[in-house]
């Protein structure tokens, strides 16, 4: 009689036990991506005459678990850090390539803009600013960034800006970073100059900028909007349907990439 209560308490206590074990095998629910919204002013300065029309664009990023999405009217890349690969999806022509991370430029460029490549390179400072700005209540040092790009001994075009990175945002900018980089290797960048642009620590929330080649100059601003978690679009990280492959990138899809750098704040 002593050791009836006890069992009965074990009795009584196995359901609610396997209840917990059960629990505790079920997957969790799946985590939704993370959306970002960004708006880029740009400011042609009056020397440009006619041409001189302000724009603002809209531009937007997708995080999931190991993959990032970013489009850009005609073009979309999709990194994916798990098999360290790059999609180059040009959306108006219909092609898309699939690129290594780790592929040498040669081998993604046809020889003839290979060469005209080879003509330029990028230079540039980066160093800690000051100055720091609140985007979305989240306060973001500064990092001023001073590039040019050369070809031989001429200097074509100067860029002066100011980032407001930040790295605490909830999801992994790190892709950003490593999309831009790789962006940036094709114009063979100073190595000093590549690994500043490396050291910046987080997503880059805001950005002043004022470019300049010869005597005309271009005001940018940028400023992410809204940053947060959403179910992606279907297909965003894939390859859209009727896409046929390329194994080269054409020149325009480089000169693109670079205007995303230089237009869109891309680091």
């Amino acid at each position: 009689m002593r050791n009836s209560r006890p069992a009965g308490a074990a009795r009584a206590l196995a359901p609610l036990l396997l209840l917990s074990l059960v629990t505790l095998l079920l997957p969790l629910p799946a985590r939704p991506d993370f959306h970002v919204v960004a708006l880029l002013r740009v400011e042609p300065a009056p020397e440009w005459g006619r041409q001189a029309t302000n724009l603002t664009i809209s531009r937007d990023w997708w995080f999931g678990r190991n993959v990032m999405a970013f489009t850009s009217q005609d073009w979309r890349y999709v990194f994916d850090k798990t098999r360290n690969r790059i999609l180059v999806i040009n959306l108006k022509d219909g092609y898309f390539v699939d690129a290594a991370m780790t592929a040498d430029v040669g081998d993604l460029v046809d020889p003839g803009f290979l060469d005209v490549l080879g003509r330029y390179r990028v230079y540039g400072t980066v160093a800690r600013s000051p100055q720091k700005m609140t985007v979305l209540g989240v306060e973001c040092p500064g990092t001023v960034v001073s590039e040019w790009m050369a070809s031989g001994e001429q200097r074509l075009f100067d860029r002066d800006r100011t980032i407001y990175a930040c790295s605490t945002v909830p999801f992994d900018w790190r892709m950003a970073r490593d999309l831009a980089m790789w962006m940036i290797s094709f114009f063979r960048p100073q190595m000093a100059y590549f690994g500043g642009l490396r050291s910046i620590d987080g997503f880059p929330l805001a950005e002043t900028d004022v470019a300049a080649r010869n005597t005309q100059r271009v005001s940018y601003s940028m400023i992410v909007t809204e940053m947060y978690e959403a179910n992606p679009p279907a297909g965003i990280y894939g390859i859209p349907a009727g896409s046929s492959r390329h194994e080269k990138l054409t020149q325009r899809d480089i000169l693109a990439m670079r205007q995303i750098q230089y237009l869109m704040y891309f680091y």
